[in-house]
């Protein structure tokens, strides 16, 4: 694969995952402005709640992806169209069961939030029908992303995505607006989730119709290869559920009232995360091609390259985040949201910022089909998140849970690097080589802002101060990064290509 071909895909993901980070960015600010307290921390419970369904995708379309890009490269048509062809049967036996589970979690959803105002259960019952219910039927769908994932096609999705989740949101907007009702907000909701496959399955006919889905393709043996792959990634849902998936839930047990501010600050913390997992989703059809050629050496060069690529983006995008939480948040939100998100916000961004060291090793061995051997760290580090959220939420309230958060990253970065990386085989790698070059030289860049941030922090500033205070240590940290982290060859050939590309608009 092209380099050019890993720019495109990344920057196709980035728009798809930048849509819906945009929609979290803009919506929040409307929303805590046009609903009351109540009903928006009661809508985003109900979205919280509704992600649970598309946990059911067991990590099947990344299977998808994975095996078209595997079979593609090795001439195996027949025994990719079989594969996609069962993992869809697959996904419509899930569809079922997510239909079920939200019919009975909206039931007891009154018992389960004792707290909810008596006024919102009935809205919120129907809401999570709608929403849930809609990402439900949309399961079958996403076999179709999973198809242009593997054929490098990642513009296609990012489009069809990317102008749903807008559209999406500009609806939930115009409602709310006209009609504070949480579930209409839900109706326009599921009516794009359900449109958007709907459009990924016609785009898939257009593009990538030479992949044939038949119910004669449907295999008793690819259906135990689909499972045998994903049993894994199936653990890695159960940890992912234990991480995040459950953060609403007992904050709604607990501190019913501080959905709220949770909320707030997991949408700016999902901005973070939609982004890094476009960007390092892209080095995923180029493993699975390196694996499929067994060149351990080629992997391990991919590795450590998109471990510090992937650091980079990390502190660039969670610096101003961490250090502007307050600042930025009253801009936002406003001053009284402000004071009650930035704390949790930090805790949150700086958890995020350590759990992504992994993501580019997660998404190579994925590729590589070397999954089984991260069994393990997805379930302990749930177990430590969700052990520590329970103890400290009903003790302290909301912000044991963002304890939770980063208390279970430092397990699993250490468990990815100390345990995982040791005995992955197909990948030729020094963890001294990787820890230094890919880890901690970005991480020292940020040294000095740390230490002004902390310096700051113990003096009352104007607001404009603060702004310029925190611009000057941004700034500071960029250029080290710059000059710490990027290489001099890759500086040069950054600088020669923007230059070029400047000349170019100049001369055109």
């Amino acid at each position: 694969m092209s380099r050019f071909v890993l720019v495109k895909n990344a920057f196709a993901n980035v728009c798809r995952g930048g849509a819906s980070a945009l929609i979290g960015l803009l919506l929040p600010p409307f929303l805590t402005r046009i609903i009351d307290k109540d009903a928006y921390g009661t809508w985003l419970l109900i979205l919280q709640l509704s992600t649970y369904v598309s946990f059911l995708d067991f990590g099947i379309q990344t299977a998808v992806g994975r095996y078209v890009a595997h079979h593609n490269e090795l001439g195996e048509k027949k025994e990719r169209d079989s594969f996609v062809s069962t993992a869809l049967a697959i996904l419509l036996c899930s569809a079922i069961v997510g239909l079920l589970g939200v019919s009975m979690l909206a039931w007891q959803l009154p018992s389960l939030f004792k707290d909810m105002p008596t006024i919102l259960q009935k809205d919120a019952q129907l809401a999570l029908l709608c929403v849930g219910g809609s990402l439900a039927i949309a399961l079958p769908f996403s076999v179709f992303g999973g198809i242009f994932i593997g054929i490098q096609r990642y513009d296609v999705p990012a489009w069809i995505v990317g102008i749903s989740k807008l559209f999406g949101g500009l609806s939930v907007f115009l409602v709310a607006n006209s009609s504070h009702s949480i579930v209409l907000m839900a109706v326009v909701m599921g009516i794009t989730n359900i449109g958007s496959g709907l459009w990924q399955f016609l785009a898939y006919k257009r593009v990538a119709g030479d992949i044939l889905i038949s119910k004669q393709g449907i295999s008793k043996a690819k259906g135990i290869e689909i499972t045998s792959y994903c049993l894994s990634l199936s653990v890695w849902t159960i940890g992912m559920i234990l991480v995040s998936g459950m953060d609403a839930v007992i904050i709604g047990y607990f501190d019913y009232q501080s959905i709220v501010y949770y909320g707030l600050a997991a949408s700016l913390t999902s901005f973070l995360t939609s982004l890094h997992s476009s960007i390092f989703g892209v080095f995923m059809p180029k493993a699975a091609v390196l694996g499929a050629k067994k060149d351990r050496e080629a992997l391990g060069n991919l590795l450590v390259s998109s471990t510090r690529y992937g650091a980079i983006l990390l502190i660039a995008t969670s610096l101003p985040l961490v250090l502007g939480a307050k600042w930025l948040l009253t801009l936002w939100v406003g001053a009284n949201y402000a004071s009650q998100t930035a704390l949790l916000l930090q805790i949150m961004v700086i958890a995020n910022f350590i759990r992504y060291l992994g993501a580019p090793y997660a998404t190579i061995a994925l590729a590589i089909g070397e999954q089984k051997r991260l069994i393990l760290s997805p379930i302990v580090e749930g177990v430590v998140n969700i052990t520590i959220s329970i103890i400290l939420t009903a003790r302290y309230g909301v912000i044991g849970v963002a304890v939770g958060t980063l208390c279970g990253a430092f397990v699993s970065v250490g468990m990815h690097f100390l345990y995982n990386l040791k005995r992955t085989k197909s990948i030729n790698i020094e963890n001294k080589k990787l820890l230094i070059y890919a880890v901690a030289r970005p991480i020292l860049s940020t040294l000095p802002a740390t230490l002004l941030w902390l310096i700051y922090r113990q003096v009352d500033l104007s607001f404009t101060i603060e702004f310029i205070f925190l611009t000057g240590a941004t700034i500071i940290s960029y250029v080290l990064l710059w000059n710490c982290a990027v290489f001099t060859a890759e500086r040069q050939k950054i600088c020669v290509a923007i230059n070029s590309k400047i000349r170019s608009i100049l001369t055109s």
